[in-house]
């Protein structure tokens, strides 16, 4: 049986002069700082006004209403507590895809397994045909010029990649409003 030294208790005073300790108190503070600085959060009925973007706009209006975010649009920008801006892109493709479908090859008994995968495939030539969108959206404060919320999406083989899109940003907004403050 061994029979060791005690062990000396560390007190506060023998932690002043190392140097990691210090480290240690300076990242605590700063993570405490941290957490105590919120993001701005948009109250429910607020008025916003969607800067023009070449017809978005009225996507993103139909949206927030569909959608029923807690938001009141406004068409003048000087009653607006909040301005919307966006952006928005479609990509076509350069070259038109080329489907071909021939049902009438025999292979071996296996015609549900492709049948499957050439509807499949034709049904993916078909998405890529129609392209893709992509929207983002910033929600920024009309007085103090801070961005309170912002969001980008990326549609791709819809007919409607404009409503969908818009759609889509205003769902995250109505979540970012409704979150638990």
């Amino acid at each position: 049986m061994e029979i060791g030294l005690p062990m000396k208790a560390h007190t506060l005073s023998d932690a002043k002069g190392n140097p990691m300790n210090r480290i240690s108190a300076f990242l605590l503070f700063a993570c405490c700082a941290i957490g105590f600085a919120q993001a701005q959060q948009i109250k429910s009925g607020a008025t916003v006004y969607i800067e023009p973007m070449g017809g978005y706009e009225t996507y993103l209006a139909a949206a927030i209403a569909k959608k029923k975010v807690a938001l009141i649009v406004v068409a003048d920008k000087s009653k607006a507590e909040y301005i919307i801006t966006s952006t928005v892109s479609h990509q076509t493709p350069s070259q038109p895809a080329v489907v071909v479908n021939n049902s009438n090859v025999n292979n071996g008994g296996n015609d549900t397994w492709e049948q499957s995968k050439e509807r499949a495939e034709a049904r993916k030539a078909a998405r890529a045909a129609l392209g893709s969108t992509n929207a983002s959206i910033s929600v920024i404060d009309a007085k103090i010029s801070q961005v309170v919320f912002a969001y980008s999406v990326d549609k791709h083989g819809t007919t409607h990649q404009s409503q969908s899109a818009a759609e889509a940003c205003a769902k995250h907004l109505k979540e970012f409003i409704e979150k638990p403050k």
